[in-house]
């Protein structure tokens, strides 16, 4: 509530504890109007702030309100005992409703708080499942990458949760997401890195393979007329039928030259020649 509405309720609290007091001259009278129509006016503004506002509050500021009306009566009836009831009356219902509010108003911060905490919670159970998936990728392809910090911003980020500093862990929360997305990224560019090593491997395993496969092959199906198919050859004008042999001698001549993707293509359709 606005500075000006504590004065108010504070003026009634005085009021209570004195108990009775001198009547009042009109323009006295004038003033408990005026204070009492000021507090009306900021409750209100402040309920209409309110979603779903309770029947309690609006039941309690209705009688303010009422009260209120009646002290305005009474003071054109120059009925000074009957205003001052009506005043100190509306000012104890003002005074109740503003407590509700503020009473209001801390739950709906708890449960907002309560929210976040939840939410928050589920983000480090999310990123914590991602950093383990990230370790088992580095280990398993030998990539170096620091994961300490990450592991020291997720414990952080539990301890201030548990201790209900919301702000300090969404802090920590979100560092740990920047390092889970610079790992992934270096992740990649050594996957990346590594492709054409692998392939190169794979094509040297292959050429090897087939080696001994036409080393081991008998004299006759080493002299047998090849079969030459004048519909399908590769972009390495590599005939499908081909014997390992002559298979092996294209595949080195084009590890040789570095042209390893035309090496897996003859790959490819060799072995598909072989099924």
């Amino acid at each position: 509530m606005k500075a000006l509405a504590i004065i108010f309720l504070a003026l009634v609290g005085t009021l209570i504890i004195n108990g009775p007091i001198q009547s009042y001259a009109d323009p006295q009278l004038d003033a408990l109007l005026q204070i009492a129509t000021q507090a009306r006016e900021n409750l209100k503004m402040n309920i209409s702030q309110i979603n779903n506002v309770p029947d309690e509050i609006t039941r309690l500021f209705k009688q303010g309100s009422d009260e209120t009306d009646a002290l305005s009566n009474a003071i054109d009836k120059k009925d000074v005992v009957s205003a001052r009831q009506h005043f100190l009356s509306a000012m104890n219902f003002f005074k109740t409703t503003n407590d509700k509010i503020n009473s209001l108003n801390v739950t709906q911060v708890n449960n907002q708080q309560q929210t976040d905490t939840l939410q928050l919670q589920s983000e480090i159970t999310r990123l914590a499942k991602i950093g383990e998936t990230l370790k088992t990728i580095a280990i398993t392809n030998h990539a170096s990458f620091d994961f300490t910090q990450f592991d020291q911003l997720i414990q952080k980020a539990k301890q201030d949760l548990d201790n209900g500093n919301i702000s300090e862990a969404s802090k920590s929360i979100e560092e740990a997401n920047h390092i889970v997305i610079d790992a992934h990224q270096s992740l990649t560019n050594v996957a990346k890195q590594r492709t054409p090593d692998r392939a190169k491997d794979f094509t040297e395993k292959q050429i090897e393979r087939l080696d001994k496969m036409g080393s081991t092959s008998t004299q006759n199906s080493m002299t047998q007329a090849p079969k030459v198919s004048t519909t399908s050859k590769t972009s390495s004008n590599f005939t499908s039928y081909e014997n390992p042999k002559d298979t092996v001698a294209k595949l080195k001549k084009l590890a040789a030259a570095g042209k390893v993707d035309e090496a897996l293509k003859v790959i490819k359709s060799f072995e598909a020649h072989q099924k």
